[in-house]
């Protein structure tokens, strides 16, 4: 590379790297000699950190939890208005003693000891008397026409308000109990007969059903009765079947890959008994739209369990009193049993109160006042499984019963349990509509009509079914989202639920709903279309099935229409469900396409099973075929979104918008399930055109429908697709959208999107110093915590391959054919089992055991302790890794190294090895040793093609991930065309590390993410000026390679790389460490305080305003959002001090700070020096620098973390990273170690390095840079050198690494206690008072830390 002079270098020719993570930024500043640029004396390179940015789901949550319960308040509020005439006539003082019953009887307002019934002739004894629960009262005024007193009608009322059941499925307020199970379970046999061709079949219906909603019958006896006499399918058996629909339906929990018969679906479960809506987005993600049998298995299970709780009762409230009656039976039984059989447990078992002590007294809390222990019912069950052991063995029916229950953990049920969960409205409006009925005979006002129309009776049945729709939204004018759309009438009114058809237009407002809240498509900014419309299931099914190739060739066009019509919209009686690629591959065979003696690994290109299925075709093909109204169907789907679960508002659309539809039609209709909306407009797949081959216009369905092209290769820059979208966008929508506007579009996550403000600012503030864009930007952006999990491997190798194995032996015939012995099979496993889960890492060791321990090149057996120690074998990579970098298991075999040395570099695998070793290699894909991935690797006969040499090395300049894409987007749009925006793959920056030994450390400090910005310039610009259009046209020809040694080591390449010259500048770079660090300083959001309150005397926020904490007990643990410095007297002097701005009085601190400070802190003659040190703001304490961390409220002192980055040398950095890794093997995840592993000599670990690493960090907690608690555990840890000496190596390793801790900058500091010091070591907690201290500022950083600023804080 020339060089040239930094001086003659124009403002626009330098570099900036970025290094983005979801709670860091990287950056670096280069000129193109990969030189830093320097800036008011600092070199230009630093790393921004940040916290992790939540999802919304706890605030969803949270808020979903306070709508429920003031929504519950505003029903209980409307009864109690309606009630309110008549009960005041009865009894004026009632409805003050019932909301004043939660009080002290001093702090009530009349002096009744009684909280409901007060007459001379009826108390509060007198009612628990007559009525022992609610249910026991509504019971009776269900079934009796006797005059009842009002006060007994209202708290029946009130009971059936607060909890009036749930709003999931339709049924008649007046159907039977039964027939909702079995009208549920007759919709879920039609769903899996029509859309996966799953026919149920049973012996006896009405028993299948009995035994669904048996009510005490163990989940395993449940599915063997519901699985009689049906045999469990085999392994590789593709599709639904009914013996795991059963188990499912049972309550068992069932493994996805089970029950789709996918092999895809592996490492995820479902159990009905679980909650659904906890992991619905999980689901979601896995199943996509068949997600359908989960949500409708559900509705089953749900029935079923209705129909176990109410039985042959017509009233809940007579299901509820039996319980209470066989609870009462059951528990005389028990009691009886214990007094006969183990009298010396009775008072333990029934009485004693006692933390930790699971006994009935705990369960069922009989007197039990704030603060006592209580249990669980499973727990309840659990003990009595101990302590009665010989109950198992009795005879007598009833004894027998109890202990089945205790089994299940049903013994005792609370009247009141989570199984209420099941309860639809429905049920409760029966009971509800029955107690009016007769009410109204003898409170004639119930049924008297009033000026608005409406009795009552009438307003209280409006006000229990009532809830508001979704696509409605907030009701409030004042409410930061709102669309509600009111009519003329709607604006003067206030809304109740009996006159909300009438004040609200339901049809404007779920067209406002359209508009205001579904998501915008990214390429054109119009409104998205619903997942399962009919031009979006058609995208999504071409986008998967284009890149299908069968034997290398793609498949021609007419024969993928034909296919598409066959297999996915008009499917055979018997070829329902899901697309696989050996349905595909028969029906090819069948219709001639290819030769029976071919087998599914001709077919590639595509997943093993399709996805996608034109699923709301097949719905509406009755419809399309008999009207041919496509609008009108993609009309019905987006309203089937939109009114979700509100069939009611759907059937009325249906109705008055769409004549064609029958009633069988709307019935139809309304029992579809639709939930998603997809990512792209219809304008962008039918309103965007490019020119086709002879020159006519195309839209994008059009060239999905006649290439094989899918959306990304039209999205290229052979096509205009995405220039003519972007030009849509822009003069429909303008390009005058903020920062935040734009965000909002993107999907990508909240750490994902901090991430990005972050580095906007970052590099804002760059090109503001330079006066001038970059030449270049290299990016590489982390994946977030939730990415990060799907990729990851949680199941155990180890367990995998016993598995695997253990399926072998049966095969032992097969393997004796590939001339594996019976003998040699269980060596393999007895040394397989002997392994610790932790060596099974090593890819050497995994590979040979994949391979049952032969050459896969031979078939020879391999030798395992010359495997372990590298000798005799090689790991050899199918596709050449000079062309393909592919370090995946899929691309990996071990061999011996003479075959690795014959092969080279060369594909297609020798002809002779290819033909001698399939049958071995088939053996192993058989079986799921091997991937069909790796096996269409070994066995391919052709080369690699151009275009797939060329599609990998454009994977290494083009990132997928959308989070990068959004940035790119951004930053593009900032800087214009002159940036060019280059990806950086953050493996390609790994493997130059180890090839020029680099060390990167994260546990030491957080310098690396700056370095790693700097390699993606140095290594990004290497690939992006090397791999040219002009190389791709060429490639065949090229010589290249992408390992690192060759391109680095052994290549020059022109302006950006010489490879004698160019690495002594980047090593020199990579030892510096002068990286700025900077926090970002934020205010803490979140919980007020802990929501559990504390019993009497305890807490330190009032449950209510009026509730003092003496009596009532209050809340703990009050969070801050941030501090202030204040100055106020004390006794005869002025202080100054840092004190708490806390979260639940915000509002009041930032609208009158000295009422807060007054109030709330109790401080005299308040004075606000600085009003906002936010959390994380960098302070300079006594000449040291620390950041804020938070304030201990019990001992007034503030929470400090230190800010400066710990600085080390390459040889302990190098040693730390061993550390970690020793002891990281020497930690079973789930699994208790069996033996300590000790230190081999590639651990290169000794205790003489141990003592030495241990006296560094004695000398290095002793600078003067850092606050004096770390030069206090200087002492600490010099005083416990000798116990240190004498720990076991393991013991030393873990405290090494504890005391790292105490370096990092955060809140997490190591425990000395094994060597006679504290825990925690090295925390610092000054007093927030500031009398002592000699000087303190607030340090304000740009987000660079190339500019910052004092502000003292004692002046």
């Amino acid at each position: 590379m020339p060089a040239r002079k930094l001086s003659g270098i124009p403002y626009s020719d330098y570099y900036i790297g970025l290094d983005v993570g979801v709670s860091s930024a990287g950056w670096a500043v280069t000129d193109l000699l990969y030189r830093l640029l320097r800036c008011k004396g600092k070199d230009m390179w630093g790393v921004r950190l940040f916290p992790e940015a939540k999802t919304a789901v706890e605030r969803r949550t949270a808020r979903s939890a306070r709508r429920r319960l003031a929504r519950r308040k505003q029903r209980l509020d409307i009864l109690e208005m309606l009630f309110a005439p008549a009960l005041n006539e009865k009894d004026p003082q009632f409805l003050v003693r019932m909301h004043e019953s939660d009080l002290w009887q001093e702090d009530k307002s009349g002096s009744s000891k009684y909280s409901l019934f007060a007459d001379e002739n009826f108390t509060d004894r007198d009612y628990h008397k007559a009525y022992p629960t609610a249910y026991h009262l509504r019971s009776e005024l269900a079934h009796s026409t006797e005059p009842h007193d009002v006060r007994l009608v209202f708290l029946a009322l009130h009971h059936l308000m607060k909890s009036r059941g749930h709003f999931l499925y339709e049924m008649s307020d007046t159907s039977s109990n039964g027939s909702s199970l079995e009208s549920k379970f007759a919709e879920f046999c039609a769903f899996l007969s029509d859309t996966y061709d799953l026919n149920i079949v049973l012996a006896d219906q009405a028993e299948y059903l009995n035994v669904l909603k048996a009510r005490h019958m163990g989940l395993t006896a449940k599915a063997q009765a519901l699985n009689a006499g049906l045999k469990k399918p085999g392994k590789n058996e593709e599709g639904l079947s009914q013996f795991y629909i059963s188990e499912l339906l049972a309550g068992k929990k069932v493994k996805l890959e089970n029950l789709f018969g996918d092999a895809q679906l592996k490492g995820v479960s479902v159990s009905m008994q679980d909650d659904l809506d906890a992991h619905y987005d999980e689901l979601s993600e896995a199943l996509d739209e068949h997600i359908s049998v989960i949500v409708l298995a559900k509705e089953v299970y749900d029935a079923a369990r209705l129909a176990e709780i109410i039985g042959s009762h017509q009233f809940l409230c007579d299901a509820k009193i039996a319980a209470y009656d066989q609870n009462h039976i059951d528990l005389k039984t028990l009691k009886r049993y214990v007094q006969q059989h183990y009298p010396t447990l009775y008072k333990e078992i029934f009485c004693v109160k006692k933390d930790k002590l699971n006994n009935y007294a705990a369960y069922s809390r009989y007197h039990h006042v704030s603060g006592d222990y209580a249990c669980s019912q499973a727990a309840f069950c659990e003990f009595l499984k101990k302590v009665l052991p010989d109950l198992k063995a009795e005879e007598d029916p009833a004894l027998s019963t109890i202990y089945q229950q205790i089994c299940d953990g049903s013994f005792l049920p609370r009247l009141r349990n989570y199984e209420n969960g099941v309860i639809p409205y429905q049920l409760q409006m029966r009971e509800l509509d029955a107690i009016l009925t007769n009410a109204s005979s003898y409170l004639p006002f119930l049924s008297q009509e009033e000026s608005d129309g409406f009795t009552p009776a009438e307003k209280i049945k409006k006000t229990f079914a009532f809830r508001v729709p979704y696509y409605v939204g907030p009701l409030s004018d004042n409410a930061s989202h709102h669309w509600a759309v009111r009519t003329d009438e709607g604006k003067k009114e206030r809304i109740y639920p009996w006159n909300f058809d009438r004040l609200i237009d339901l049809n404007r407002s779920s067209e406002a709903f359209l508009v205001n809240l579904v998501g915008r498509c990214t390429y054109t900014g119009d409104l998205v279309l619903p997942k399962d419309s009919l031009l979006y299931s058609e995208f999504t099914l071409l986008n998967e099935l284009n890149p299908l190739k069968v034997e290398g060739e793609p498949l021609p066009i007419g024969q993928k229409k034909q296919l598409i019509n066959d297999m996915f919209l008009h499917p055979a009686p018997g070829q329902k469900g899901k697309v696989t690629k050996r349905k595909i591959l028969a029906y090819m065979q069948a219709n001639g396409w290819l030769s029976k003696k071919v087998d599914a690994d001709a077919i590639t290109g595509i997943d093993d099973h399709i996805k996608s299925d034109l699923r709301s075709h097949k719905d509406f093909a009755d419809i399309l075929t008999r009207t041919g109204d496509r609008e009108l169907v993609e009309d019905i789907i987006r309203h089937i979104l939109v009114f979700g679960d509100d069939k009611k508002m759907l059937r009325r659309w249906l109705r008055t918008h769409a004549d064609v539809l029958t009633e069988g039609d709307i019935k139809k209709i309304s029992r579809l399930h639709y939930t998603d909306w997809g990512r792209l407009s219809k304008t962008f797949l039918t309103g965007i055109y490019t020119a086709g081959e002879y020159g006519e216009a195309k839209n994008i369905m059009d060239m999905l429908r006649d290439t094989n092209n899918n959306l990304m290769q039209l999205l290229s820059d052979k096509y205009e697709f995405a220039a003519h979208a972007e030009a849509y966008r822009n003069e429909n929508f303008g390009n005058n959208e903020t920062l935040s506007d734009k965000l909002d579009e993107l999907y990508i996550s909240p750490a994902v999107r901090r991430s990005i403000r972050q580095t906007l600012r970052i590099v804002d503030e760059i090109v503001k110093l330079r006066k001038a864009a970059p030449a270049k930007i290299f990016v590489e952006v982390a994946r977030d915590s939730s990415q990060k999990l799907k990729g990851k491997r949680t199941e155990s190798r180890k367990d995998k391959l016993l598995e695997l194995y253990k399926a072998c032996k049966k095969d032992s015939q097969l393997l004796a054919q590939m001339c594996i012995s019976d003998a040699e099979m269980k060596d393999l496993t007895k040394h397989l089992e002997s392994e610790e889960e932790s060596h099974l890492r090593s890819e050497r060791l995994y590979l040979y055991y994949t391979q049952f321990g032969r050459c896969m090149y031979s078939g020879e057996p391999m030798d395992l302790a010359s495997v372990m120690r590298g000798e005799r074998y090689d790991r050899d990579h199918i596709f050449p890794r000079s062309r393909i970098k592919d370090d995946s298991l899929s691309n990996l075999v071990l061999v011996k190294n003479e075959l690795n040395r014959e092969k080279k570099n060369t594909y297609p695998i020798d002809d002779n090895i290819r033909q001698r070793m399939i049958p071995f290699w088939k053996l192993l894909k058989d079986k799921g040793l091997i991937s069909e991935k790796k096996y269409s690797r070994l066995v391919r006969s052709t080369p690699l093609t151009t275009e797939e040499l060329s599609d990998f090395i454009a994977r290494q300049l083009v990132q997928t991930q959308q989070s990068t894409k959004a940035l790119t987007a951004l930053l593009k749009d900032r800087y214009g065309d002159n940036t060019r925006i280059v990806f950086s793959k953050a493996g390609n920056v790994s493997e130059f590390r180890q090839e020029f030994d680099m060390i990167k450390c994260r546990e030491v400090n957080d310098l690396h993410h700056a370095k790693d910005a700097y390699l993606n310039i140095v290594v990004g610009n290497v690939y992006d000026t090397r791999f040219t259009e002009q190389f791709f046209k060429n490639i065949q020809n090229e010589k290249y390679s992408v390992k690192a040694e060759t391109l680095f080591k052994k290549m020059d390449t022109p302006d950006a790389w010489n490879k004698e010259e160019t690495i002594k500048t980047v090593q020199r770079y990579m030892k510096k460490n002068s990286v700025i660090v900077t926090h970002m300083p934020y205010e803490r959001t979140g919980l007020l305080f802990d929501m559990q309150p504390l019993v009497a005397g305890k807490g330190q926020i009032k449950r209510k305003s009026n509730f003092d904490i003496a009596k009532y007990g209050g809340y703990s643990s009050q969070n801050i959002a941030y501090c202030f410095v204040v100055e106020f007297t004390n006794g005869k002097k002025r202080v100054r001090a840092f004190r708490p701005v806390f979260l639940y009085q915000k509002h009041l601190y930032e609208s009158n700070p000295i009422q807060y400070c007054e109030s709330i802190l109790q401080l005299e003659n308040p004075k606000i020096i600085y009003p906002k040190i936010l959390i994380d703001s960098l302070l300079e304490f006594d000449g040291k620098r620390v950041l804020l961390s938070g304030y201990s409220t019990s001992g007034t002192q503030l929470s400090l973390k230190i800010a400066q980055q710990l600085f080390i040398d390459v040889e302990h950095e190098r040693y730390i990273k061993r550390l970690l890794k020793f002891v990281e093997r020497n930690t079973l995840s789930g699994k208790a170690a069996k033996t300590i592993l000790q230190p081999t000599k590639f651990d290169r670990i000794t205790m003489s390095q141990n003592i030495e690493l241990y006296n560094w960090f004695i000398e290095k907690s002793n600078s003067p840079i850092y606050p004096k608690a770390l030069q206090k555990m200087s002492d600490c840890l010099a005083d416990g050198y000798s116990v240190f000496e004498k720990m076991p190596i393991l013991e030393q390793c873990r405290l090494l690494l504890d005391i790292l801790h105490a370096f990092q900058c955060n809140p997490v500091y190591p425990n000395l206690n094994s060597i006679g010091g504290p825990n925690p070591a090295g925390r610092w907690r000054p007093s927030a008072n500031l009398k002592e201290t000699q000087s303190i500022s607030l340090i304000s950083q740009s987000v660079t830390g190339l500019y910052e600023y004092k502000i003292d804080l004692l002046k």
